[in-house]
């Protein structure tokens, strides 16, 4: 299970991370292993945000429960709820003392606790929601290695699905396919890895980026020019007759909103019901322009 911790205060959200697992990867988005009782959660905060929004994005993707916390009101934190709301994230848990304007957002339904460490309590004894590893597979690779003696080495999250040692796989956008040779979760040799978990996988194949991996028969596709529904955010009031930034996991390319499309500069995988978050990076009031659905 992956829970992303959320502040508009970076040190805030390093020391809650802190105090709930160990560090076990750290970057433009950090990870952390919480070990209880022979179940692990790992828990994720976007380190770079609010200097840059793209972490915003990437960790709100892998995602599967939300920590809010939540000390005044700010131009970030109100940007965090529009991110939540745009790529409609239902679970979660508003840690505050005030009385936020959350009405009509994803966040109002929210569970509610004050006390930061009740919430720490909260997020350790976490059950954890129905498991999608009998879905199609769906892994976020957000760092690639090579390991001398071991060869090629991706580093990503499961959000559905499995993996399997020698499974053959897709890499998207580049189209790559590679097969696992061996599977590392926490540093140790297993025979697959299922959803919410973080994994390593050496692999037969070329270099790789960051990006997804998916079945050989998979849903998913890479596209330019996507038909489908743009939904702005009503709290984005600025014009988007101009270049944007889509997003969906790790990969984030610029382009244009048309009437019922959107036209990017490059390939972007992508599935047909999953959100892509709109973003314009240079906005100095609102980042978060809303979502598209691919249709």
């Amino acid at each position: 299970m992956f829970v992303a911790v959320l502040s508009d205060n970076p040190e805030k959200r390093e020391e809650f991370c802190k105090a709930l697992g160990k560090e076990s990867g750290k970057g433009d988005v950090s990870f952390y292993v919480i070990a209880r009782e022979g179940k692990e959660k790992t828990i994720i905060e976007p380190t770079l945000y609010p200097q840059k929004i793209h972490p915003l994005a990437y960790t709100l993707y892998i995602a599967d429960y939300v920590v809010v916390i939540a000390d005044q009101l700010t131009p970030q934190l109100g940007e965090i709820i529009v991110a939540l709301d745009s790529l409609k994230k239902e679970n979660g848990l508003l840690v505050t003392q005030l009385n936020l304007p959350v009405k009509g957002t994803v966040v109002e339904k929210y569970e509610r606790i004050a006390d930061i460490n009740a919430a720490k309590e909260k997020i350790i004894n976490l059950e954890e929601g129905g498991t999608q590893s009998d879905s199609e597979l769906l892994a976020f690779v957000d760092q690639y290695i090579n390991v001398k003696s071991v060869g090629n080495v991706a580093i990503g999250s499961i959000k559905e699905g499995k993996i399997k040692k020698h499974d053959r796989l897709i890499f998207l956008p580049q189209k790559k396919e590679l097969e696992v040779r061996s599977i590392q979760i926490n540093d140790k040799d297993v025979e697959e890895a299922k959803a919410g978990e973080k994994f390593g996988i050496a692999y037969k194949g070329e270099p790789i980026e960051r990006g997804l991996l998916v079945s050989i028969r998979s849903e998913f596709e890479n596209g330019k020019n996507i038909m489908g529904r743009f939904q702005k955010s009503p709290f984005f009031v600025a014009d988007t007759n101009r270049k944007l930034h889509f997003c969906y996991g790790f990969n984030s390319v610029e382009g244009y909103v048309l009437e019922n499309s959107i036209s990017l500069d490059k390939e972007i995988p992508y599935r047909k019901r999953d959100p892509l978050l709109v973003l314009d990076p240079s906005n100095q009031k609102l980042r978060i322009v809303g979502s598209f659905i691919p249709t």
